[in-house]
């Protein structure tokens, strides 16, 4: 599983260099972890995101994201996670329903964003349901 979902973030992001889309990174500190991403534009109605999470264990996730309000300043989205969370001998996929804010604070660079995220974490296997929320940063290159 973890082969695939690392081949699947290889595709997404030479998928990112050939088009002509804006590509955005991010840094996010949730209460499951410190997570790196790097996704499609932020401010596109339908998006998506692929992150590694470090720390005590390792993460890999895949987000889908849908901007319910867009405007100059915010965008409020929500959709679904779905990855792989390394705790030890025991690999869990693990599905999750983000419902975020991305603030866009300056006017002079609306490339730049503070990211505000909580999600209930659904994992399979013998894990516990548990909710995560954080803050993060975000940079759209265009």
């Amino acid at each position: 599983m973890k082969k695939f979902l690392i081949l699947s973030l290889t595709a997404f992001l030479i998928l990112q260099h050939k088009s002509v889309a804006q590509v955005s990174a991010g840094v996010y500190q949730l209460s499951s972890g410190t997570f790196a991403a790097i996704g499609s534009n932020p401010d596109n109605k339908m998006f998506g995101e692929a992150r590694i999470g470090a720390g005590g264990n390792v993460d890999i996730e895949g987000t889908f994201g849908y901007n319910f309000v867009q405007r100059d300043e915010v965008n409020f989205y929500s959709g679904f996670h779905l990855g792989v969370d390394d705790q030890g001998n025991d690999n869990d996929i693990y599905l999750g329903i983000p419902l975020g804010v991305f603030v866009k604070p300056f006017p002079s660079t609306r490339n730049f964003g503070f990211l505000l995220e909580a999600s209930p974490i659904f994992p399979t296997g013998e894990s516990n349901n548990y909710f995560r929320a954080g803050i993060g940063l975000k940079y759209t290159f265009r």
